[in-house]
């Protein structure tokens, strides 16, 4: 008889409060990405050609997160806007206005823009601070800038020569396109096909990684035996992406009937590395689903280092999506990598497997525009701090040992808004 498992989704579960050691404030979220690349704030950009391009991987890089840039294009034309990344300078300043710590928040709230650079004592630890109507309301009581919890400390993400990071897409049988990245200074090669944990990709991937020194993040996987497979066979896997068919755009969990939620797939990756003595060595990147703060701690406390998003960056104004305006309301493009539109392009055409190229597994919409990345990944990580902190955590390490709880559908809708009217 066939084994009927059972999977667990963000929206089954909730993070057991534990006794909070530090204001959520000081909750350090920042997390290693690949065995050596860290990020300040652990949040990782879908290679999707509606999400990454490398004005998108350039602020998150700025940011202290990470850009991976999509494939489904020419490998030439890959390697240039990696390239492009790599010129640009780490400082994200250049493109906010700057403030003291000591500053009035009635003079904050006089510059231009959502979003400025607060500057401490030694000059140095910048942060970026949401500005909005509540601020102005409350500024009686916090008169200076430096009071204020609500900031996040920015760190860039850079190589060992100071410059910005950057990942890039690639598939397991393309080895030509993995060395032209490679030469062009990548990073980290993320390894972008929806089974992983197939014979023909194990043995090319294999083959690929010792043709390039730059650290591999090998998925998508979704089974501890899928992560045992790929790291006995696969030399320089320096993360794993966790989670199949949980994107908000992809259809795989219809057309194929085939899925492993991205909360269930963190779990397995990690029971896999703990039984080979590698938990905390190789990171867990969860990939797909995450919509919130919320859903991203879940992930963390269930085992992984970071998460990687799709949708929750598409809106954004870095994003490559064209932007649409529907009456007076703005959206920006957002589609899978195997919808139609992207299929068409053909370059990444093999992240699915050959016999389904003509089926559709991922749709194609729109998504409301929500300006710059900055406000995204800003709110994110202020959520992460916020969240890890209710786990009883002071860091993503010590989340790992918090708790989640399976929660009923009574329970679920008892947690969200109810009972009130929230248009009027």
């Amino acid at each position: 008889m066939t084994e009927v498992l059972e999977f667990l989704t963000f929206e089954d579960v909730v993070i057991v409060p534990g006794k909070a050691p530090v204001e959520p404030s000081q909750v350090d979220i920042s997390s290693n990405v690949t065995r050596s690349l860290k990020l300040s704030i652990p949040l990782v950009s879908s290679p999707m050609d509606t999400v990454t391009e490398w004005r998108m991987a350039t602020v998150l890089a700025r940011l202290g997160a990470l850009g991976v840039i999509h494939r489904n294009m020419p490998a030439e034309q890959q390697a240039m806007q990696v390239s492009q990344v790599k010129a640009q300078g780490p400082d994200l300043w250049e493109e906010v206005p700057r403030v003291s710590a000591d500053s009035r928040i009635s003079d904050a709230l006089a510059a231009k823009g959502d979003y400025f650079a607060v500057i401490g004592k030694n000059g140095i630890e910048a942060m970026i601070l949401r500005v909005d109507s509540n601020y102005e309301l409350e500024s009686w009581k916090v008169d200076r800038l430096a009071k204020l919890l609500s900031m996040v400390r920015v760190h860039p993400t850079v190589d060992k020569d100071g410059r910005l990071a950057v990942g890039a897409a690639i598939s397991p049988f393309d080895v030509n396109r993995a060395k032209m990245l490679d030469r062009a200074g990548v990073d980290v090669l993320v390894v972008d096909v929806a089974h992983l944990h197939n014979e023909n990709a194990l043995s090319s991937l294999a083959r690929l990684a010792k043709e390039v020194g730059t650290e591999i993040v090998a998925g998508n996987l979704g089974t501890a035996e899928g992560v045992k497979d790929v790291l006995a066979k696969v030399d320089n896997v320096a993360g794993l992406r966790m989670g199949i068919s949980s994107g908000s755009i992809c259809l795989t969990g219809e057309v194929a009937g085939a899925s492993v939620p991205t909360l269930t797939a963190v779990m397995n990756g990690r029971r896999a590395l703990e039984e080979l003595g590698l938990m905390g060595k190789i990171p867990i990147i969860a990939d797909g689903g995450i919509r919130s703060a919320g859903d991203a701690a879940k992930a963390i406390v269930a085992g992984a280092s970071s998460i990687m998003v799709g949708r929750y960056l598409a809106c954004a104004e870095e994003s490559p999506g064209a932007k649409i305006r529907v009456g007076n309301a703005v959206y920006k493009q957002y589609r899978g990598m195997a919808s139609r539109g992207a299929m068409e392009r053909r370059y990444a055409e093999d992240r699915y497997s050959k016999p389904s190229k003509a089926i559709e597994e991922g749709v194609e919409g729109l998504v409301p525009y929500c300006g710059s990345a900055i406000k995204a990944v800003s709110e994110m990580a202020l959520g992460l701090q916020a969240a890890l902190g209710y786990a009883g955590a002071r860091s993503v390490e010590e989340a790992w040992n918090g708790r989640l709880a399976r929660i009923t559908s009574l329970g679920a809708g008892e947690v969200g808004v109810h009972d009130v009217e929230t248009s009027l």
